[in-house]
């Protein structure tokens, strides 16, 4: 999606200084399924048959300097047996615009609220591990500004702040006691071309957690970056630092970790594939500081010029390290495993049909296993300009 907004805004700056454009599509899917433990509660088994529909509306508009960029995301889940439903929306806002020719700024908001269970999804990033089926509300906002030095030099930097707030729990299941947080980032980075395939730089991130209950809590982060093309087909990129981190409270504590990311991709003609491995340390919304390591592959090939092929796989290992809430039997460490596979037919130019299926083991420290699957066959058409 990004580089995509990025030539279209290519597009808009090599065109007259009075060109405007509108242009609208959609992606809509119904989904039929069976799953069982959708909300990986430890030791559950049964499952159910459920259906799901989605639409995602996206509305650019473009002028000769700026895009702007309205998305939208509604989706649902019904199970027909005992777990009720799920649902999840989401509204945001880009804007970017260049200013001159050596520099760029981008304004983002969005909204989004969702009962989707925390803890059970691990593939939605965790941002509180508390709460099984608890309805959460997310504002967040955000400034970049990229300016492009030289031929060579790129310098960088962001500010974003976000609040999260809880509705009641539906589902039951692990205790915890919710609190409305907010998160404030500022990041800076700069990059140096060494050559046409080659560059280095430093990036600095701060972040910085406001909880209504729990202990305050906040990072630094500075890293070194490098990029390399390796060949036409193979590109690798990451970055290695150290987390500087602080929990306030009556126990402050201070530490210092490793942080670290890796990225190995590769495209042919037909297949991407990626690899990643990440290591990180932020603050919470309920005190202590929180942990992740993970590694994953993502594999796509084009079976034909009609029909594709995708699959995924993650590790996960969180760790809020030793930190309890009174009276809560809040897992502070846990791992998990999640596989999807994939496919997908074009049946004509706007609509698409395929099946696919997903495991997902989480292990909870103190807790039993959680083990679910789900095998599901779709519909999906796409609406608007393509």
């Amino acid at each position: 999606m990004k580089r995509s907004r990025l030539a279209l805004l290519g597009a808009a700056l090599a065109a007259p200084a009075t060109a405007q454009s509108v242009q609208f599509s959609a992606v809509a899917q119904s989904e039929i399924g069976y799953g069982s433990n959708p909300f990986l509660v430890p030791g559950l088994t049964e499952g159910s048959v459920f259906a799901s529909a989605s639409i995602q509306p996206n509305l650019i508009y473009q002028t000769a300097r700026s895009m702007t960029t309205l998305l939208g995301q509604y989706n649902r889940e019904t199970y027909l047996h005992k777990f009720g439903y799920t649902d999840s929306g989401n509204v945001g806002l880009t804007r970017t615009d260049q200013l001159t020719q050596f520099l760029t700024t981008t304004l983002t908001a969005s909204f989004t609220t969702s009962n989707k269970n925390t803890i059970s999804d691990p593939t939605r990033p965790i941002t509180d591990p508390l709460d099984i089926g608890r309805r959460t509300k997310t504002l967040t906002g955000g400034y970049q500004l990229q300016w492009q030095a030289s031929a060579r030099d790129q310098i960088t930097y962001g500010a974003q702040v976000s609040h999260l707030s809880y509705g009641s729990a539906q589902n039951g299941g692990l205790g915890g006691i919710p609190s409305s947080y907010t998160q404030y980032g500022l990041n800076g980075g700069y990059s140096h071309a060494l050559d046409a395939r080659t560059s280095v730089g430093a990036q600095v991130t701060f972040s910085s957690v406001r909880s209504k209950i729990y202990p305050d809590s906040r990072t630094i982060q500075p890293a070194l970056t490098a990029k390399r093309q390796l060949t036409a087909v193979w590109e690798v990129d990451g970055h290695v630092g150290v987390v500087l981190s602080h929990i306030d409270g009556p126990f402050a504590k201070s530490s210092t970790s490793l942080g670290l990311g890796l990225n190995l991709c590769g495209t042919y003609p037909r297949t991407h594939l990626c690899l990643r491995v990440t290591r990180d340390t932020a603050p919470s919304g309920f005190g202590p500081l929180r942990t992740t390591t993970s590694a994953d592959a993502e594999l796509t090939h084009d079976l034909s010029e009609h029909s594709h092929v995708s699959f995924t796989a993650q590790y996960l290992q969180d760790s809020s390290g030793s930190f309890a809430l009174v009276g809560s039997p809040v897992p502070r460490n846990t791992r998990s495993v999640v596989a999807t596979t994939s496919y997908d037919r074009d049946l004509t130019q706007r609509v698409s049909a395929g099946f696919g299926g997903q495991y997902r083991l989480r292990m909870l420290t103190g807790f039993s296993d959680a083990r679910g699957y789900e095998a599901t066959v779709h519909v999906k058409a796409k609406l608007g300009r393509m």
